[in-house]
């Protein structure tokens, strides 16, 4: 087993131009993650990982995921706020610092 730590921004803004939340996820994998997959754990959905690397001092891969920007539909209001806690609540945890430097 090998862990995992899946990390995720959430702009303030649709055009990327402000700041942004990040959130990640660590979990133990039995085989190394690839670019594409998509991982789950519980009730956890990572989402396909748009990069993987081994990061050999920490032991551990380093994963993204998308980035989620803010909208708005005829129905819903999807604020950088309302996204973040909807993450929370699947289980992702606010990022001390970008782990990707």
């Amino acid at each position: 087993m090998s862990n995992c730590r899946v990390e995720k921004r959430v702009w303030k803004d649709r055009g990327k131009q402000s700041d942004y939340t990040c959130l990640y996820y660590e979990l133990d994998v039995g085989a190394p993650p690839q670019r594409g997959a998509q991982l789950r754990h519980g009730r956890w959905f990572s989402g396909p990982l748009t990069f993987v690397i081994w990061n050999v001092d920490d032991r551990q891969f380093k994963c993204r995921v998308a980035d989620e920007v803010p909208g708005a539909d005829h129905d819903y209001d999807y604020s950088h706020d309302f996204l973040v806690q909807n993450a929370l609540h699947e289980g992702w945890k606010i990022c001390e610092s970008w782990g990707f430097g």
